[in-house]
């Protein structure tokens, strides 16, 4: 018996040194790679032979850095973002600097029910073959779960997650349809690789988005239909007047944002390299830290311990239906 527990205990130590070195060794190669396609820029106009791309969230941000970025490229843009006054100052704005370049304005509110903003992006685009398609608009919606309108979770979740189906699956059935090369790409978040308690739809809806794009990115590689998605640490965005209670978690994270035109660069190029990018310090120590620590056992710290957070302290006593419960 002593025999069997010592070849089980070679063999669990034999597995931990090679797995873990391992882990960390084809993430550092992933990184590496990222880190060689930045110094080797792509103009997209030339690599997918196109003429227009798409970009949700574009009146700000990282939407609106990449629609410079593709305007400056020679590239025409489809600004798709909410109808306000935001939208109507980058697009006067984008018409004025890049006055060789179109660019069509889709202002809907990506939270609708139904997919109804789905009318106004097709009709908008119906003439036009658009071989890119940036699915960016997002935002946080904080406060804790049970005590946040479930409506605002629910258009909060469309918003940052699920008006990319629609959007990617309708243009997506364009390329094939014609049979040409195109882009597809994500902006996910960091946050997709841990809990998020006191913004509970974030961390989730950039989960899925996540998840999404390297299924769509298996099935379509081989027809020339490239898929990124990117995880940027902060980001100096509007982001951060998010909906609802301001959280200190968000304000510390701003300290840190960088320029939105980093991202843009990064997904640029790794168009057609990578598939997964993480971006910033911040999210690869969430990577490392996930291969250090199991995901379960990582859980059941945040679990446990997520009500010592000063935002989470707050919040809870905040809470019209808590307080029986003080």
């Amino acid at each position: 018996m002593m025999y069997i527990y010592t070849w089980i205990g070679a063999v669990m130590w034999y597995t931990c040194g090679l797995v873990g070195p391992l882990s960390l060794l084809t993430y550092l190669a992933a990184i590496v790679v990222q880190q060689i396609s930045m110094r080797f820029p792509q103009d997209l106009a030339k690599k997918y032979k196109t003429h227009w791309g798409l970009v949700t969230g574009s009146s700000s941000g990282i939407g609106k850095a990449i629609a410079e970025k593709l305007a400056g490229q020679g590239i025409n843009v489809v600004l798709v973002a909410l109808d306000d006054k935001m939208l109507a100052d980058t697009f006067a704005e984008l018409q004025k600097k890049y006055p060789h370049v179109q660019f069509r304005k889709v202002g809907v509110n990506l939270s609708a029910k139904d997919y109804a903003y789905m009318k106004d992006i097709i009709s908008q685009t119906d003439d036009i073959e658009v071989g890119l398609v940036f699915n960016n608009a997002g935002y946080i919606c904080a406060g804790l779960f049970a005590d946040t309108d479930l409506e605002r979770l629910r258009c909060n979740l469309e918003c940052n997650a699920g008006c990319a189906v629609p959007i990617t699956h309708h243009f997506l059935r364009k390329m094939i349809a014609r049979q040409s090369k195109g882009l597809i790409t994500f902006t996910s978040s960091a946050a997709c690789y841990l809990p998020g308690p006191t913004a509970t739809m974030y961390s989730p809806s950039k989960a899925f988005l996540t998840s999404f794009a390297t299924t769509i990115a298996a099935e379509n590689h081989d027809l020339g239909i490239d898929v990124v998605v990117i995880h940027p640490s902060p980001v100096n965005t509007n982001f951060y007047k998010n909906e609802g209670p301001a959280l200190d978690s968000l304000k510390t994270a701003q300290k840190s944002a960088v320029s939105p035109m980093n991202i843009v660069d990064q997904i640029f190029a790794s168009a057609g390299r990578l598939t997964v990018v993480d971006q910033g310090s911040m999210c690869m120590m969430m990577r490392i830290i996930n291969k250090v620590l199991d995901f379960q056992i990582f859980t059941e710290i945040v679990t446990r311990f997520a009500y010592l957070n000063a935002d989470h302290l707050r919040l809870r006593k905040e809470s019209k239906l808590r307080t029986h419960r003080q």
